[in-house]
This record gives C-alpha cells, sequence and structure tokens, in this order.
C-alpha cells in the first residue's frame, strides 16, 4: 500500500529531530559531541562550496555530451577519471586536495554540530578532530533508505 504525503511529512519531521552522540579519542581523552545530519539541501551547500576546480570541469566537459544524462555510478566514475588524470598530469598537488578535503571536513562540522558553541569553534580544531567528527556526519547524513527505514521502525519493501 502507498503512503500519503503526510505520511511522509511526519517521517522528515521525526528525522529532523534525529541527533547521535559521537565519542572521539582527542589527546588521550574521550569526548562526547552530539551531531546530526545534514539535509540534501545542507550537504549540497558544502558540495557547492567546495566545487570542482576548473581543470577538473575541464577534463569532465571534455567526455560527456550537452545533455547527458549520467547515472551516479557513472557521474562518480568520471569525477574519479577527472581527478586520476589531473594527478597523472601534474594538473593538482596531492596536498592542495587534502587542504579541500580539510575545507569540506570543517563545513560538515560547521553543519552536522548540534552545540552553537562548539559549532563556532570548529576553526580553531586540531590534530584530526575535524576529520573524525565529519566522517561521522557524513556517513549518517548519507545512510541507505534502508537504514533510515529501519530506524523509523518501518521494515523494507520485499521484491
Amino acid at each position: 500500500m502507498a503512503r500519503t504525503e503526510e505520511d511522509l511529512k511526519a517521517l522528515l519531521s521525526e528525522g529532523d529531530n534525529y541527533t547521535e552522540t559521537v565519542s572521539i579519542d582527542f589527546l588521550g581523552e574521550t569526548y562526547n559531541i552530539k551531531i546530526r545530519p545534514l539535509t540534501d539541501e545542507a550537504m549540497t551547500n558544502v558540495d557547492r562550496q567546495m566545487k570542482l576546480s576548473a581543470a577538473m570541469l575541464k577534463k569532465i566537459s571534455q567526455k560527456v555530451k550537452v545533455g547527458e544524462k549520467l547515472t551516479p555510478e557513472e557521474e562518480t566514475k568520471l569525477k574519479e577519471e577527472a581527478v586520476d588524470a589531473m594527478l597523472t598530469d601534474g594538473e593538482v598537488d596531492v596536498g592542495g586536495m587534502n587542504f579541500m578535503k580539510f575545507l569540506q571536513d570543517r563545513e560538515y562540522c560547521r553543519a552536522g554540530i548540534v552545540d552553537e558553541g562548539l559549532r563556532e569553534m570548529v576553526p580553531k580544531f586540531r590534530y584530526g578532530l575535524t576529520e573524525k567528527i565529519a566522517n561521522r556526519i557524513q556517513t549518517i547524513s548519507t545512510v541507505p533508505p534502508s537504514v533510515v527505514q529501519n530506524f523509523f521502525g518501518q521494515t523494507a519493501a520485499k521484491p
């Protein structure tokens, strides 16, 4: 039986309240930090802030025809190939890519840490703290639908 829009609204509203406490080992101590998953809009904003470089866009545009619709798998493969080509051609240094990953992780923390005071301190994080927290935020923000259904007490449809 198909569910209604009201069911979807209730599901999405309940999801807004989901938080998770992640334990992070930092400088010999364990800290509990409350995080939340990012919405599609917040994830898109993080990704947009970390736009692909012009070189990557150029590599991708050389392989995709205008108006061509790619599957998510094809898009991921194309991006990976573009990164590989840029590294092979010496167009991007690995240090620059690491810095871009750090900036993206910082944005995940700013959007996904629940405590406002701690969110404001994200630029002061040291020793890999940003990456540890961001990895978990990204994980809970991109969980498969079956996991989300299980969380909300629904069962996945059987084929």
